[in-house]
């Protein structure tokens, strides 16, 4: 009940004609509490034209506030019975008023009342532009975002940006020759859909793919001799990487991913040599039958 009489006290504080207070009656104020009979605490009194009356409703602010509106009739701060407690701003709006034939209150409280309804008409409007700019926003700071995709291993630098301070996994897909534009594609969304798999799984976890052998040294040393697709999930900041040895489908890549949040992965130390080449960007096409050389 504190909190709520404190409350209470708190919002007719600056009310002239209401007090709202409390006494200690196990205290120096015993006397005061045995004169208005009180019994037990906490106990509440209200005191109207100098005679107590007990108030027996809800204990909460609501209860409370409205016992004290309708039984008090709380004056505001600002009035003719206390131009004392009015700032200079509003005992010039009272005077203003004090002055006033009833016709010209009546008048002036009739083009007051259409001013606020106006006010708060254009405030609705207001908070609609808002919102609306609110969107816009959005919108602009997403026009400057770029969408996560599965990247192309291209060169060393920008595999190291990409996989900076997260794992990243690398599929080292077939050479174009051997899988067509058709086949990579079809690899290609397979690493797309367990990209997207970990991003629901609220893992941060890049991807990129290889052509099989554009990175023959890197391969070598990675012990990915036993054909492609391979994929692989390296950390540079813990020197570590694991190889998926199951088959290649979205499934089996991101039951491979769990298992390595997991500790399910033997991992091993990356080559301390271990640096990715300058790879030609894919076209996305066919790559030309290679031309036999006449003897």
């Amino acid at each position: 009940m504190q909190p709520d009489f404190d409350k209470l006290k708190k919002t007719f504080s600056d009310t002239p004609n209401v007090v709202i207070g409390e006494l200690d009656c196990a205290g120096k104020a015993q006397s005061t509490c045995g004169q208005h009979g009180v019994q037990g605490y906490p106990t509440l009194k209200i005191i109207v034209d100098g005679r107590t009356q007990d108030f027996n409703g809800a204990r909460s602010f609501d209860a409370m506030r409205r016992e004290v509106e309708t039984k008090l009739n709380p004056r505001p701060a600002c009035s003719l019975e206390s131009k004392d407690a009015c700032s200079k701003e509003d005992r010039a709006i009272l005077e203003e008023s004090e002055k006033m034939s009833k016709a010209e209150r009546v008048a002036k409280i009739k083009e007051v009342e259409q001013e606020i309804k106006d006010a708060k008409k254009e405030a609705v409007e207001l908070e609609k532009k808002a919102k609306k700019l609110g969107e816009s926003l959005e919108l602009i700071k997403a026009g400057g975002m770029t969408v996560e995709k599965v990247e192309q291993l291209v060169n060393d630098a920008d595999w190291r940006a990409h996989c900076e301070g997260r794992t990243c996994v690398v599929a080292f897909l077939p050479h174009i020759l051997d899988d067509f534009a058709k086949g990579r594609n079809e690899k290609l969304k397979v690493l797309d859909d367990a990209m997207k798999a970990s991003k629901k799984d609220g893992k941060s976890i890049g991807f990129l793919w290889s052509q099989g052998g554009d990175q023959f040294e890197l391969e070598e040393q990675l012990g990915l001799q036993f054909g492609f697709p391979a994929v692989i999930a390296v950390n540079f900041g813990k020197s570590r990487y694991g190889v998926h040895r199951g088959t290649f489908s979205k499934d089996q890549i991101s039951q491979f991913l769990t298992s390595l949040s997991r500790g399910g992965v033997p991992l091993a130390p990356l080559p301390a040599s271990l640096k990715a080449v300058k790879a030609d960007p894919w076209d996305g096409k066919d790559a030309p039958p290679p031309v036999d050389e006449e003897l």
